[in-house]
């Protein structure tokens, strides 16, 4: 099993066809003199045949006695193992799609084989379906799709003869899908979604949405720089763009929120950086102060923490809270005095439930404090399809727009966005259609219009009808969810429940996350996955699910047995 002992081994085999090859050619001899004797010509005739016939038996003997001894003292000397594995990628944790999710997985395909008749487990449940109430994925909870945007990306997909130019066309299809979708070939160079982009993304996709973004800010046309915009696979990939250029060595770190989602402390367990944990006030609807952040970063700095970028979250995940322009603008202002690059997180901003709350983002504080004029701050702002009404978490489409970040500085985020070619087509596609729809007197608009209206709403009165019906179960507290797609309860846990999970190596939540799942097939992800002051305990929930009042009952009716249980 080791190098000299193969090197060994080689010679021993080489030894082997040697005697082999002595003796096959004593018995070529004899059997050359035969053939002279009996035949002086056959001996011509034969010679290269006999010889060649040898040489292949003599190289078979050899290949297979080296190969069966080699392979097995080659055995169980894998190069890639769980002990090999970087140890970044070891230690990363994604709570979203951790232990609670998997064994949600588990049940729900134990399920489906029970309904086909294929299950050889004995294991029953008294449910037949998992809610999946753990993931931020409106359409696997039945959320419909907008018809516009599917209407124009099935054009997209259709090859020309049978989309835009098939004669009944206009017989199923609006003309301003129709339209939308020959500006946007036309825009892919006429090669359609099938073939690579331009890495940055499609230049009028970008343009899209510098116009979106001049509109939504009320910035001046054009101030949008749309070289500074990147189209990519939904907000977390450039996201982990943005972390990777940041953290340079493992004394780089990044200010997070507590609770924050999981997507930047894995990020930063992978990158090798730190990071900085700021907590939000519960107390407060999940508001936050200057003066926390002031403490987090001397804390930060006195461990010789090296803080180079602050993230986020506006409309909160996994906490739901919206902030105000002046909260923002504080912010801003301290990452500019900081001179910290602020990532802001802004992917739910069509979330904002309540009529006094309005989504405010970054770029219009920086805007208007002056300091993108003064380029005096560095901001990375992100957005997807992923979350407001679209819900088309599949499509896998996003953006991220820079301020004040030098063109070197993106010279080098472009040859990362080449290095992986392009992001999907058809995701670039629905962020344009995202940023702009159809405009006021198209055939389509009202209707768009129309179930846009419906599903916001939905989403509207089920963030009420959970929170509140959350916080009015014994044991429980939860902030009311004023944005987003999120509620994020504490729960009281019994003192046994904790020594329990002390016992099992988990966290208590994650002890209640799965006794809820395996009660009553609902998934949802441990508080201990986001982060959260210490003694605190809880989860964080959907309310995409159109069985939301049934999931609320069956927490509260669950809740009481899990106590009496412990």
């Amino acid at each position: 099993k080791t190098q000299s002992n193969i090197e060994q081994s080689q010679i021993h085999h080489q030894c082997i066809g040697g005697i082999l090859f002595y003796q096959c050619c004593r018995s070529h001899f004899k059997i050359k003199m035969t053939l002279f004797l009996a035949d002086p010509m056959a001996l011509s005739r034969r010679r290269r045949s006999n010889a060649a016939f040898i040489g292949v038996i003599m190289l078979s003997i050899s290949r297979a006695a080296f190969s069966s001894t080699a392979a097995s003292q080659l055995a169980g000397r894998k190069r890639l193992t769980i002990d090999t594995i970087s140890d970044n990628l070891k230690s990363m944790e994604y709570a979203v799609r951790g232990k609670i999710a998997i064994e949600a997985d588990r049940i729900n395909q134990e399920l489906s084989k029970q309904n086909e008749g294929t299950s050889t487990s004995d294991a029953k449940f008294p449910f037949d379906h998992i809610v999946l109430t753990n993931i931020g994925n409106p359409h696997a909870v039945q959320q419909k799709a907008i018809t516009w945007p599917r209407q124009v990306m099935a054009l997209l997909q259709l090859p020309d003869a049978i989309g835009i130019d098939h004669p009944n066309a206009s017989q199923m299809f609006p003309e301003d899908a129709l339209q939308r979708a020959r500006e946007m070939k036309h825009s892919l160079g006429g090669s359609g979604i099938g073939a690579y982009t331009h890495s940055k993304g499609v230049r009028q996709f970008r343009q899209d949405v510098a116009q979106f973004i001049e509109q939504r800010d009320g910035a001046d046309p054009g101030s949008v720089d749309i070289e500074k915009i990147f189209l990519t696979a939904g907000a977390s990939e450039a996201i982990t763009m943005i972390m990777t250029s940041l953290i340079k060595d493992s004394n780089c770190g990044i200010m997070t929120p507590i609770p924050q989602y999981p997507l930047y402390s894995a990020t930063l367990d992978l990158l090798g950086g730190h990071g900085v944990g700021y907590y939000l006030d519960e107390n407060a609807g999940w508001g936050m102060n200057i003066e926390e952040l002031e403490r987090s970063l001397a804390s930060a700095k006195a461990k010789g923490i090296n803080v180079v970028g602050m993230v986020l979250i506006n409309p909160g995940n996994p906490t739901g809270q919206v902030l105000s322009s002046d909260e923002v603008k504080d912010i801003v202002m301290f990452c500019a005095r900081h001179n910290l690059v602020l990532m802001s997180d802004e992917v739910y901003q069509e979330n904002v439930y309540r009529e006094e709350d309005t989504f405010f983002s970054c770029r219009q504080a920086a805007d208007e404090l002056g300091l993108i004029k003064d380029d005096a701050i560095q901001l990375c702002s992100f957005h997807s399809v992923s979350k407001g009404v679209f819900g088309e978490c599949g499509q896998r489409g996003g953006y991220v727009e820079m301020v004040g970040i030098d063109d070197e500085v993106n010279d080098i985020l472009f040859k990362l966005a080449s290095s992986k070619l392009c992001s999907c087509a058809s995701g670039q596609a629905m962020v344009s259609l995202m940023c702009r729809g159809p405009k006021p007197g198209d055939v389509s608009y009202e209707s768009h219009e129309e179930e846009k209206r419906v599903t916001f709403e939905g989403l509207r009165d089920r963030a009420m009808l959970v929170s509140k019906g959350l916080d009015s179960i014994p044991g429980f507290s939860c902030q009311p969810a004023t944005g987003a797609m999120y509620c994020f309860p504490s729960v009281e846990m019994p003192p046994s429940v904790i020594k329990a999970s002390e016992e099992q190596g988990i966290s208590p939540d994650t002890l209640y996350a799965l006794d809820l799942l395996q009660t009553t097939g609902i998934c949802v992800v441990p508080a201990s996955g986001f982060g959260q002051r210490e003694g605190r305990f809880g989860f964080r929930t959907t309310f995409l699910s159109k069985e939301s009042q049934s999931v609320v009952d069956k927490i509260r009716d669950h809740f009481e047995t899990f106590c009496s249980k412990y």
